[in-house]
C-alpha cells in the first residue's frame, strides 16, 4: 500500500473549503484533511455544512484522508472535562461516519509523569479506543504538551491496541530538544502520519532539507520501512510570510516595518533556491507548496 500526499490546506481556518478543494486539485491531490468548516472548528459544524462538503468533495472528485478532531487536551484528573472532551469525540465519529473518514486526529490528555499516571491515562483512552472501533476508525495522537518521544511509545504499547498511532512531528520533537532521528527509531512502527515540513533552530519555517530537523534523513528511513501512511504537506510559510496583517501605527508601525524586511529576506532567498534561473521572479506561497510536493512526489517516487 503506498502512502497518500495531503494535508490541511485551510491556512488556520481562514481558508474557506471550496479553496482548500482548489489547492488539492491544482496540485494533483487526490485527498485532503479537515479541521474547520466556515472558519469553525468541524464541531461547530451544522447538517447544512455536512451536506456542503459531501456535494464540494463529490463534485471535485476529492477524498477526505483524516479529520482532526481539534479537542483540547484536558487535565487528566478532571472528570467534568473529560466527559466533555469525550462526548465531543463521538459528535466527531459521527460526522465522520457521514463524511466516510476513517483517521482521526486527537491529542493525549495533560499529565505530569506518563508512568506513575498511566492508570488514569487508560482509564480516559479506553471509551475513545472503544468507541472508535465500534466505528471502524484508527486514532493519530497529535504531538503536544511538550510530551517526548518515549512518552507516545510507552502509551501506544500499554494500551495493547492496533486503533492508536502517532503523527510524526520532526519539527515538534527538534523543537522540544530531541534528535529527530532517534524521536523515529523510538516510534517507527508506530507511525501513520507524516509532518514534511523543516524549520531551523529557531523554529523559522525552511523548505525541505534547507533546515535543521534532519529531515531528508528521516524520509530515507520512511522509505526503507515502507512507510504506507499520510504524508501531511502542512507548513508554516503561509503564516510566517504571506499572511495579511492588519495595519499598524506609532511604535507597532517600526516593529511591523522590521517584519516586513525580515519577509522580504525571505522571499528572496526562497525565490533564488526554487527559481535559481530567473532573477526578477518573486516566489508565491502557491510555488513553495508546488515546490515541497513536487519534492515528495520525488523522493517517494509517487
Amino acid at each position: 500500500m503506498k502512502s497518500t500526499i495531503t494535508g490541511f490546506f485551510d491556512h488556520k481556518g481562514k481558508l474557506s473549503l471550496e479553496g482548500q478543494i482548489d489547492v488539492a486539485v491544482k496540485h494533483d491531490l487526490d485527498a485532503i484533511c479537515l479541521r474547520y468548516y466556515d472558519h469553525k472548528p468541524l464541531l461547530e459544524i451544522s447538517d447544512k455544512g455536512i451536506k456542503d462538503i459531501l456535494q464540494q468533495t463529490k463534485d471535485k472528485k476529492i477524498k477526505i484522508a483524516a479529520i482532526d478532531t481539534l479537542i483540547e487536551a484536558y487535565d487528566l484528573n478532571n472528570d467534568a472535562k473529560a466527559a466533555n472532551a469525550f462526548d465531543e469525540f463521538k459528535f466527531v465519529v459521527k460526522l465522520a461516519d457521514k463524511l466516510k473518514v476513517n483517521h482521526l486526529f486527537i491529542r493525549l490528555p495533560k499529565f505530569n509523569d506518563v508512568i506513575e499516571e498511566f492508570e488514569n491515562i487508560k482509564l480516559r483512552l479506553e471509551p475513545w479506543i472503544t468507541h472508535a472501533s465500534k466505528h471502524g476508525k484508527k486514532l493519530i495522537l497529535v504531538p503536544d504538551n511538550d510530551y517526548k518521544a518515549n512518552t507516545y511509545a510507552y502509551v501506544i504499547k500499554k494500551m495493547k491496541t492496533n486503533i492508536l498511532s502517532v503523527a510524526f512531528d520532526p519539527v515538534y520533537f527538534m523543537m522540544i530538544h530531541e534528535s529527530t532521528t532517534t524521536s523515529y527509531r523510538i516510534l517507527k512502527k508506530k507511525i501513520s502520519a507524516f509532518i514534511c515540513h523543516d524549520a531551523d533552530f529557531k523554529l523559522k519555517p525552511k523548505l525541505i532539507g534547507y533546515g535543521k530537523a534532519d529531515i531528508i534523513n528521516l524520509f530515507k528511513k520512511l522509505i526503507r520501512d515502507r512507510f504506507s501512511g499520510l504524508l501531511m504537506m502542512d507548513n508554516e510559510f503561509y503564516h510566517e510570510i504571506f499572511e495579511p496583517e492588519a495595519k499598524k501605527e506609532g511604535f507597532f508601525k517600526k516593529i511591523f516595518s522590521n517584519k516586513k524586511k525580515q519577509e522580504k529576506q525571505q522571499i528572496d532567498d526562497l525565490s533564488r533556491r526554487i527559481f535559481p534561473n530567473e532573477e526578477t521572479k518573486n516566489v508565491t506561497y502557491d510555488d513553495i507548496l508546488s515546490n515541497q510536493i513536487k519534492v515528495v512526489n520525488i523522493v517517494f517516487k509517487k
